[in-house]
């Protein structure tokens, strides 16, 4: 789920920036702090937006810079269990498929992907069902739940765990030709 959040800090603008626009330097000290960035409340930060930084800054001794309250957007993402995503498959393996979610990656493991026995084309570099002769491979549109999202160690991205084995999940042209 993409959030847009709205934030306060206080950005420390080094002698080196003064004369400088102050919203442009706080800006790219904010990028620096937060931007592409996991934390465990706010998720993956996408990008700082809308920054309007204090005019009036503080001085602390012992150090020439100012520091000034800001306020600003954040566009994050997280990935939140039951939500529905559109993909595109990015990788076929013999366990499974990997999906673009957007910001992240998901896998749907291969007992996830259709009630139908795949089997893994290494060839080809696809999956196809045996009875249903139904074909997924890199580039597909797919559609799938999130099932489960793990937490690895902070900072790095998280393990999301996809389904396509519900109604109306799956490749996309599946879906069109169930609907018909």
């Amino acid at each position: 789920m993409y959030k847009l959040i709205k934030a306060r800090s206080i950005v420390r603008i080094p002698p080196s920036e003064f004369g400088k626009p102050l919203d442009e330097i706080a800006l790219n000290e904010l990028r620096q702090q937060y931007q592409e960035k996991i934390f465990k409340d706010l998720g993956l930060v996408l990008a700082i937006l809308n920054v309007k930084a204090s005019e009036e800054g503080t001085l602390v001794f012992g150090d020439g810079a100012t520091y000034h309250e800001v306020e600003f957007e954040m566009l994050t993402y997280v990935p939140v269990v039951q939500e529905v995503i559109e993909g595109e498959v990015l990788q076929v393996d013999n366990y499974g498929i990997f999906v673009n979610l957007g910001a992240m990656d998901g896998l749907v493991h291969i007992s996830q992907i259709t009630d139908d026995t795949l089997k893994y084309d290494s060839v080809r570099g696809i999956i196809i069902g045996e009875k249903s002769k139904k074909i997924i491979q890199k580039g597909d549109k797919v559609r799938a739940r999130i099932i489960s999202v793990a937490s690895t160690a902070t900072g790095r991205l998280p393990r999301i765990a996809l389904t396509m084995r519900q109604p109306y999940l799956g490749k996309i042209e599946w879906i069109v030709q169930t609907k018909k």
